[in-house]
């Protein structure tokens, strides 16, 4: 690195800081403050806020893409997202809203009641923070340390300790205040500083026309296929992913966890349904627009078998192109990226360690300065931890990870999107062993028995590949896996459902009129007026079209991204009109 660099990589330092400051004062009044920003973010910080949450530094869509074209795109998540985001922004996104929670996990004490709700309320707590947030940070931090070590020639451990420390700084200053604000900030520096790196390269590689002709010859015309079918995408793995789709509103990394954080610190319902619905275009187009051209340009010149770690393929292509200056906006692009996505995901995390159990059960009667001071130790605490856990991750592995934390991880709990807001059956009973159960039913499918049993046990016993990893794609699709997990999920949690009581029908009414979910929820809507019953009828006609029109506009918008994008411009210009279209019709039935 040159001076320039070094220069524009602390000037990056003492903005983020900068901005951490301004909002110390307002962030420290109290929990609500710390956490959900008092609940005054306005919609479009919302909208930037959730697309850095789970953008990181963006390298593993250069990976999926370099590897597997549009195709891997679509595995990824883009299948998936299409459906899940307009549904959270109609449905899930005015529902955590009106709640008025701090937390998902204190909707457990809403939606169920008695001991049992209160005492799975703080396991909740614990499972959410330590398995969903120190997983998704470790994995953060593994691709930071992966991405920033090669470029500053320092070791991945340096790497981690000194952005790792910088990190928590801003986190501790101003909770969510920081952390939001900064997202803003950092997702235009990534963009920006990715689309400077993507016109270098495509004029590199001899431009545009030039690298189709290229790909075509190097990979296949499928390679470029705007369209969900082709490669690992059978028609089987498509029905998987649409299935996902239409319950990964249950998941931390969409309906709930830190994206339902950025709802219930919405101004109002307004606020979060527009917020989620400027997410959906920034997540699935906007984000990928940089990135997707890297990718074209690494394609049409390395062949797949020259690249030994595809997860270090971003910071080759910067050592090797970035001239000064512009070599430093790339590292704090980079780092950009990575923060914010880690920034989130720790102050998310250290919300159930404070609202659920040390608020709620160890020290009810604190005050607010406590309760602040706490609030900053448990993220600390946990970002620490994050990083030193990011240490222990492969590298050469990273790519089984993307998938894993995009579906496998919370695959066995989907069914819980649905059943907790659209059966009045369910009980805490259900709901707790569908979360508790996910980690390790994933894990285990996805990394196999071998990940998980010693060598010496397994050598012993002879169990080496009793269960198979479903990671390995090439042996198993992706559905196979998916399968499994889902099918099992609906089984054990049915049956500890119906095998133990309902809740009483004094918490489900309570729960229902204040909240006003859609479904199943005969008992309680019986003992409502026949004007409120045929209101609730209506809502859900219109939020059933508003999503229908939400899934269509979003699908053809990324149709139209990958058919521009790959030379396919049939295809994109019509799939563009359609998305205009169908864009009006969904704004105008989701904010009637």
């Amino acid at each position: 690195m040159r001076a320039a660099d070094w220069a524009i990589l602390v000037a990056y330092c003492v903005a983020i800081l900068a901005i951490g400051l301004y909002f110390r004062a307002r962030a420290s009044r109290g929990v609500e403050e710390f956490f959900i920003a008092d609940r005054k973010l306005p919609w479009w910080v919302i909208g930037f806020a959730d697309v850095a949450g789970y953008t990181g530094g963006g390298q593993g869509f250069i990976m999926v893409f370099f590897l597997s074209g549009f195709a891997g795109l679509w595995l990824m998540a883009w299948v998936s997202w299409v459906i899940w985001m307009p549904l959270v922004a109609i449905l899930w996104a005015r529902w955590w809203r009106r709640l008025g929670v701090v937390t998902t996990g204190e909707f457990i004490e809403r939606r169920y009641g008695g001991r049992r709700a209160l005492v799975y309320r703080n396991v909740y707590a614990l499972y959410a923070c330590l398995i969903w947030g120190i997983t998704s940070l470790g994995y953060g931090a593994a691709w930071m340390a992966a991405t920033i070590a090669p470029l500053l020639g320092w070791s991945p451990a340096r790497v981690l300790v000194v952005f790792g420390i910088l990190t928590i700084a801003y986190s501790l200053l101003s909770g969510l205040f920081a952390v939001a604000y900064n997202d803003v900030f950092q997702f235009v520096l990534l963009m920006g500083g990715n689309m400077v790196l993507a016109v270098l390269l495509l004029n590199h590689a001899g431009g545009i026309t030039e690298v189709w002709r290229r790909i075509d010859a190097l990979r296949g015309h499928d390679f470029l296929q705007p369209l969900p079918w082709g490669g690992p995408l059978t028609p089987i793995s498509l029905v998987a992913l649409c299935i996902q789709g239409l319950f990964f509103a249950g998941s931390p990394f969409a309906g709930e966890g830190w994206t339902a954080q950025r709802y219930m610190a919405a101004r109002n319902e307004v606020h979060a349904i527009l917020g989620q619905m400027l997410n959906g275009v920034l997540a699935l187009i906007v984000r990928l627009v940089p990135f997707i051209l890297i990718g074209l340009a690494a394609a049409a010149v390395f062949p797949v078998s020259k690249v030994a770690v595809p997860a270090a393929l971003w910071s080759d292509l910067v050592r090797e192109h970035a001239p000064t200056g512009l070599f430093g906006l790339l590292l704090v692009s980079c780092l950009a990226g990575y923060m914010a996505a880690i920034s989130s995901i720790g102050n998310w995390a250290a919300s159930y360690l404070m609202n659920d159990i040390y608020r709620r059960s160890l020290r009810p009667e604190a005050g607010s300065r406590e309760l602040v001071f706490m609030s900053r130790l448990f993220t600390g605490g946990l970002l620490a931890l994050a990083f030193g856990c990011g240490a222990l991750i492969d590298a050469k592995q990273l790519e089984k990870w993307v998938l894993f934390i995009n579906s496998s991880l919370v695959v066995f709990s989907l069914p819980l999107a649905w059943l907790k807001w659209f059966w009045w059956r369910l009980n805490v009973v259900g709901d707790m062993v569908g979360i508790l159960g996910g980690f390790p039913a994933g894990y285990i499918i996805w990394f196999g028995s071998d990940a998980v049993l010693p060598q010496s046990l397994r050598t012993r016993l002879h169990l080496d590949g009793l269960i198979p990893a479903f990671s390995n794609l090439e042996r198993f699709p992706f559905w196979m896996g998916f399968a499994v997990l889902f099918v099992l999920g609906w089984i054990v949690i049915l049956a500890a459902t119906l095998l133990t009581r309902p809740e009483s029908s004094e918490v489900l009414r309570r729960f229902y009129l204040l909240a006003k979910p859609i479904g199943w929820w005969g008992p309680v809507r019986r003992d409502l007026s026949e004007e409120d019953r045929a209101a609730a009828r209506q809502e859900t006609r219109r939020d059933a079209w508003a999503c229908a029109w939400g899934v269509i506009f979003y699908f053809v918008l990324t149709v139209a991204l990958f058919g521009i994008i790959g030379g396919h411009m049939g295809i994109g210009c019509l799939a563009l009109a359609i998305s205009v279209v169908s864009g009006w019709l969904f704004a105008k039935a989701a904010l009637c």
